[in-house]
C-alpha cells in the first residue's frame, strides 16, 4: 500500500496533522455508540410508542441496513467530486437525522430515520479511511487506522453499560442530541482540518464502468471470501446488542 503525504513535515504542522484523524475518529465514534448506546433504552421506547418487543432488534437492524446502503457509490463519488465534501455531507447528515428522531410520532417514523441514521456508517468505510490513507505515511495509517479498529470495539462494550445508566436518569431523546453534538464537534474539527487528497475530480462517473469493476471484485474468491468471514465473525456480537435488552430485562 503506498500512502501519499499531504501534510507538511515540519513540526508546526504536527498538530493540525493529527487532528484530522481525531476528529475523524470522534464522528465514529458517535456513530456507533449511535447504534449500540440506544439499545439499553429501546424498551423505553417502544413502551413510549406503544410497540411490540419485536420492534427493539428492527431498530438496530434498520440502522445496519443504512450502514451498508451507499457504501457501493460514495468511494467512487468521492474520487470524483473530493473526499472533503462528500465527508463532511456524510457528518451533516447525521446530525441533521438525528436531531429528526425527536419529531417521530411512531415506531414505523422512529424506525425509518435510524435507517436513515445508519447511512452515515457508510461514510467512514467508503471516504474516511482512505482519506487516511491517502494522507499519511504508511506507518502512520496503519497506526490510526488500529485506532478507528478499537473504537469498533470499544463502542459495543461502553455503549450499552452507558445507554443502561442514562435511561435511569435522563430521558431516551436526550442521547440523540448527545449523538447530534458528538458529531457537531467533529465536523467542525474535520472542516478546519481534513485535507482534500482525492487526485480524479472532475472526472464523469460512469455507473458502467462502476459496474465492471465491481464485477471484478465479486469474482476474487479470496477477497468475498475474507468479507464473508468478517461479516459472520460479528454476527454473534450483533446478535447480542440487538437481543440483550429483552433478554436482560
Amino acid at each position: 500500500m503506498v500512502c501519499i503525504t499531504v501534510y507538511n513535515q515540519v513540526s508546526g504542522w504536527d498538530v493540525r496533522r493529527y487532528f484530522f484523524p481525531l476528529c475523524l475518529v470522534l464522528y465514529e465514534f458517535s456513530t456507533y455508540i449511535g447504534n449500540d448506546m440506544i439499545q439499553p433504552g429501546m424498551l423505553a421506547v417502544v413502551e413510549q410508542y406503544q410497540a411490540g418487543l419485536d420492534w427493539v432488534p428492527t431498530s438496530m437492524t434498520a440502522y445496519l441496513a443504512g450502514g451498508m446502503f451507499l457504501q457501493w457509490l460514495l468511494g467512487p463519488l468521492s474520487d470524483r467530486i473530493g473526499r472533503r465534501p462528500v465527508m463532511l455531507a456524510g457528518v451533516v447528515w447525521f446530525i441533521v437525522t438525528c436531531l429528526a428522531t425527536l419529531l417521530a410520532k411512531n415506531i414505523e417514523q422512529f424506525t425509518f430515520l435510524r435507517f436513515l441514521q445508519g447511512i452515515s456508517l457508510c461514510f467512514i468505510g467508503a471516504v474516511g479511511y482512505a482519506a487516511i490513507q491517502e494522507s499519511f505515511e504508511e506507518a502512520v495509517c496503519i497506526k490510526i487506522t488500529a485506532l478507528m479498529a478499537n473504537v469498533a470495539l470499544i463502542a459495543p462494550l461502553l455503549g450499552p453499560l452507558v445507554g443502561a445508566a442514562w435511561v435511569h436518569v435522563l430521558p431516551w431523546e436526550g442521547m440523540f442530541i448527545l449523538f447530534a453534538a458528538l458529531a457537531a464537534i467533529a465536523f467542525f474539527g474535520l472542516q478546519r482540518a481534513m485535507p482534500e487528497t482525492a487526485t480524479r475530480r472532475g472526472e464523469t462517473l460512469s455507473f458502467k464502468a462502476l459496474g465492471r469493476d465491481y464485477r471484478l471484485v465479486i469474482k476474487n474468491r479470496r477477497f468475498v471470501a475474507g468479507a464473508l468471514a468478517l461479516g459472520f465473525v460479528s454476527l454473534p456480537l450483533l446478535a447480542w446488542i440487538a437481543q440483550s435488552p429483552i433478554i436482560i430485562i
